[in-house]
Parts: structure tokens; C-alpha cells; sequence
């Protein structure tokens, strides 16, 4: 991993790549300089084989990253607007930690970024077989699979070896549970440079960058 970080800054500054990454819903992006390091995509039009639990992964998939720059916490949910579109994204500082949840274990404790939900009934998620939230674990997967794969230090306890998650390896199946510090989905900056997490997703699928500043 330490080579492979070695190679990526490397590149960040040999390379630029002109992206427009959205910093909240529907604004106007800004323009700016950056490298992306690593991209993975989310089918999510097989999420699973039963059409109708397919959607309700993939509602609360997007539901999901709407809530990660949002404030708002509403039962009522504009699933029109959830499924068009959008861009969102975050950026984790050297040494700073994103969790998927707040519950955390101590090492992890007071994360600089979560989803900034608990994937509950209250704040609109779907509930399929009595658990709100179902699908989210598939997202927390592709975070898994993206971090690691461009050398991010990534904690995560229990894989979802229960179900197997369509397109993606063992080895980065997630499983979340909210409160649960066992379930959770931990990702620290390692690197001497911030990186960011973007975000864009449709009805189709998520796309997942990680990108580096191009200084």
C-alpha cells in the first residue's frame, strides 16, 4: 500500500483531469483541478433478483447519499426528486475519518464525515423484512472496495457474507447496522494530502471517485 500511495501522488502531480464535483444538491458546481485516483461503479439495476426488492435497495441507496449533505430529517419522502440525477461529495482531510454510522469504536470515535442518517423509518427509508434501510449495505460496500483498492486505511468487522452482494468481492461485502460499532464502515486519510469522495447516481447506478488535489 505504501507504494501505491507513493505512485498516486506521483501522478497527482504529473496529471490533471478537470472535473466538476457537486459540494451540495442542485447548486452550482465550481470549477476546479483535480485527480481521480480510483473509480468504481454501482449497477443498480441488479441489486437484487426480485424486481420489487431491487427497488427498495436502490431507493434507500439514494436516499442514502441525499441524506449525506442534508439537514433535513422528514418521514415523507419526494421519491420523484431522490431518483433524479445528482452529485454529491465529501472530503476527508490527512488523518481525518469517515464512518458510515455515529457508533463507533473508541480508536474511531468523533468521525470528521458519516452518511448522516440512521437508515431509519423516521427519516423516509423503505423497510423490507421489518428493517429499515435495506440495501445501504451495498453502498457501504462500494465505499469499502474504492478505499482500499487506492490505499486507505479501511476497518470494517463483518461482511456481509450472509448474502452475497452481486459484482462485488468477498472480501469488501459490508454489513451496516445502525448502533451497532461491529456493523460499521470505517475509512481514515492515511495520506499526506486530502482526498475527496464523489459521488453521482441515478436510477442506474453510482459512480464513486476518489480524488486528489492536483497541486
Amino acid at each position: 500500500m505504501p507504494m501505491i500511495k507513493e505512485t498516486v501522488f506521483k501522478l497527482v502531480a504529473a496529471v490533471s483531469l478537470v472535473l466538476a464535483p457537486a459540494r451540495t444538491f442542485l447548486s452550482p458546481l465550481a470549477e476546479t483541478q483535480e485527480v481521480v485516483l480510483v473509480e468504481h461503479n454501482l449497477d443498480l439495476t441488479n441489486r437484487a433478483k426480485n424486481e420489487y426488492t431491487n427497488e427498495i435497495f436502490v431507493d434507500n441507496i439514494l436516499l442514502s447519499l441525499h441524506h449525506l449533505n442534508s439537514e433535513e430529517k422528514t418521514s415523507v419522502v419526494d421519491w420523484e426528486q431522490i431518483n433524479q440525477p445528482f452529485e454529491v461529495s465529501f472530503t476527508l482531510e490527512p488523518g481525518a475519518i469517515f464512518a458510515f454510522h455515529d457508533t463507533t469504536y473508541p480508536e474511531f470515535s468523533d468521525p470528521a464525515v458519516t452518511m448522516n442518517t440512521e437508515f431509519s423509518r423516521q427519516e423516509g427509508y423503505k423497510v423490507l423484512a421489518g428493517l429499515a434501510g435495506n440495501g445501504v449495505c451495498h453502498l457501504a460496500s462500494l465505499m469499502n472496495l474504492t478505499a482500499q483498492e487506492v490505499g486507505l486505511e479501511v476497518v470494517a468487522k463483518v461482511k456481509h457474507d450472509f448474502v452475497p452482494i452481486p459484482e462485488m468481492p468477498r472480501e469488501n461485502g459490508t454489513s451496516i447496522r445502525t448502533f451497532d460499532k461491529n456493523q460499521n464502515l470505517y475509512i481514515k486519510n492515511t495520506f499526506e494530502e486530502p482526498v475527496i469522495f464523489s459521488f453521482s447516481a441515478d436510477k442506474e447506478k453510482v459512480n464513486l471517485k476518489i480524488l486528489a488535489p492536483n497541486n
